[in-house]
């Protein structure tokens, strides 16, 4: 039943990983091992699909056009970083393969991340290694580059280059490779040019710069369908959702105008062909509603809805009236691409990614003035210091107490234990667990109680008044003190939470390391008391981040009874200071 597959992103190397083995073959393994996993997947689905006795699997193999689909974002990698001798070089070695993945390595290469800050050849290093170079994330959109990934591509190579021998059992693929994140382009030229335009002039360039890159792709893409290499290319953004007056927003409009002009830069005026767009992608979700709404726009232009199975009459978007501003730019590009529709494919088909997950400032990383733009004691900023490799300015590990980019809001329940405590609690969602129990899991308290009394040394206390204690029981003393201090914090905290993800993560870095600092080694009833305390908070603080959340969802409205079939809005009352905040939430997630 599986129609589709999607290659994600290039995995990431990690900021904090230790390994000296940082050198372009790890980079291309990086860039590239997403791409052998997903067409070894595949061929494991196509085997165990001709292992199905059916009319299914018959008509997938003897049926005509593609079996599958297999969607590539493209656009971002991890790269070497080179000083200047190296790259002068580099540029000179014809031993360097394509292998050796390094920035400056294509023309339009922009630095957004340091993943790994690199070793000096006189520190100590693990292997005994002379250095290690730092390794940045990369962003490039450029014709170059397209060209080069999909050519070299290992998925690519896999089912369209060596098609007649690897094309067994008539395993038909189609392949859709989409430009990734377009509008970090936008931060790319704000950050590279903030000291040399005035702030209204350097947005406009920069969105003419955007546009100038995804023409670049497009073309590429245009010409790896005329080389075989895929199917047809899309577009897969963050900033597609986005509210036209931020700075990283990308006009769905501006996508099609770059198809249609990379089309004519590829075949010619004369051609009785169309672009090759297939697919955009973007975000939508009850939080982020606004690309729900541009699907619509998009599905509206070409005429196309769910009910109608892509078929229907495109809108008359585009015809002159005497009621519009000539000169307004948005008419003029509606004006041009009704003049291109005949190159403009008939239909493109638009999915909503993420339908569960919302970040910040949708997924972009930057509020609503972009790096470069923010005001700072009245000049413009800088770029940020992480571009260079320096994260200390970052801010500490989030402890599950706010949303960030690594820490999205989850828009989904969670399910908590429920019963008497010392009994095998059946599980059921926090909601439904509220309306019974209430805010707190119903064993929550009592175990909250019984651990600060475990750990109150109150023996050790009243020895103190009578003796010198000893070394071993002074540290004693000072780890239940710090361990008391930690629960009664993590409980005085337990309101605040907005993500349970952080919070685990808050344990592993913090909490974890606390109480194997405070103590050499736990006794077998010290251990279970902190095990069953930290079981039945990580209950609660689930049963706060979904109540939270839904919160959010309600908008201002309080006195809500837990939502179920039988949930009346009557029982809402509306808090203007709770909407007002909520408000203000939900225009952070745009």
């Amino acid at each position: 039943g599986v129609a589709s597959f999607d290659c994600p992103a290039p995995p990431l190397i990690e900021k904090n990983i230790t390994s000296s083995d940082k050198d372009g073959t790890f980079c291309w393994m990086a860039n590239r091992q997403s791409e052998v996993n997903i067409g070894n997947a595949f061929d494991q689905a196509w085997e165990a699909l001709l292992e199905e006795d059916d009319s299914e699997a018959l008509n997938v193999t003897a049926g005509e056009g593609s079996a599958a689909t297999i969607t590539c974002r493209l656009g971002y990698r991890s790269a070497v970083v080179l000083s200047e001798t190296d790259s002068k070089d580099a540029k000179d070695d014809t031993t360097i393969t394509d292998c050796q993945e390094r920035e400056g390595k294509f023309h339009g290469d922009t630095r957004v991340n340091v993943l790994f800050p690199g070793k000096a050849a006189y520190e100590d290093n693990e292997d005994n290694s002379s250095s290690q170079p730092a390794v940045a994330l990369v962003h490039n959109l450029s014709q170059e580059y397209v060209l080069h990934s999909l050519r070299t591509s290992p998925l690519f190579e896999k089912f369209k280059l060596n098609e007649e021998t690897n094309n067994d059992n008539n395993k038909r693929v189609s392949l859709i490779s989409l430009a990734h994140n377009p509008e970090t382009q936008i931060a790319a030229y704000l950050m590279n040019n903030y000291h040399k335009e005035s702030k209204p002039q350097l947005l406009q360039n920069a969105r003419i710069y955007m546009k100038e890159a995804l023409k670049s792709a497009f073309i590429g893409y245009e010409i790896a369908v005329t080389e075989g290499l895929i199917d047809g290319y899309g577009v897969d953004s963050n900033g597609l959702s986005l509210q036209p007056n931020h700075d990283m927003h990308l006009a769905w409009r501006d996508v099609l105008e770059c198809a249609a002009h990379a089309f004519l830069e590829v075949h010619g005026d004369g051609s009785k062909d169309t672009s090759s767009l297939k697919t955009i992608r973007l975000p939508g979700n009850v939080l982020e509603t606004r690309g729900l709404k541009v699907a619509n726009e998009i599905n509206s232009f070409f005429g196309t809805s769910a009910g109608n199975n892509g078929e229907g009459t495109p809108s008359e978007e585009g015809l002159t009236t005497f009621t519009e501003d000539q000169n307004d730019p948005l008419v003029q590009q509606r004006q041009k691409l009704r003049k291109m529709r005949n190159i403009l494919p008939k239909s493109v088909e638009v999915y909503v990614t993420r339908p569960l997950t919302a970040y910040p400032h949708g997924g972009t990383g930057w509020d609503q003035s972009s790096p470069g733009l923010s005001e700072s004691g009245g000049g413009i900023s800088a770029p940020p210091a992480f571009l260079n490799g320096d994260n200390t300015a970052s801010g500490t590990d989030s402890d599950g107490k706010k949303i960030d980019a690594k820490h999205p809001v989850r828009i989904l329940d969670y399910q908590v234990e429920s019963g008497p405590i010392g009994q095998p609690g059946e599980l059921s969602w926090s909601n439904l667990h509220y309306k019974q129990y209430g805010p707190r899991p119903s064993a929550y308290q009592p175990i909250l109680n019984a651990v600060l009394s475990h750990f109150d040394a109150d023996a050790i206390l009243e020895a103190s008044l009578e003796r010198e204690l000893t070394v071993e029981e002074r540290e004693t003393l000072e780890g239940c003190k710090l361990i008391r201090d930690m629960v009664h914090d993590l409980d005085t905290s337990l309101d605040t939470m907005k993500s349970f993800a952080a919070y685990e993560e808050y344990l592993v870095n913090v909490a974890v390391p606390l109480i194997y600092g405070s103590f050499e080694e736990l006794d077998e009833e010290s251990a279970g008391m902190l095990q069953l305390f930290f079981r039945v908070h990580g209950m609660a603080v689930r049963m706060v981040v979904s109540r939270w959340t839904r919160e959010m969802l309600m908008g201002g409205c309080t006195n809500v009874q837990p939502i179920d079939d039988e949930t009346v809005s009557s029982t809402m009352k509306l808090d203007k200071d709770q909407e007002e905040k909520m408000e203000k939430i939900r225009q952070i997630l745009g």
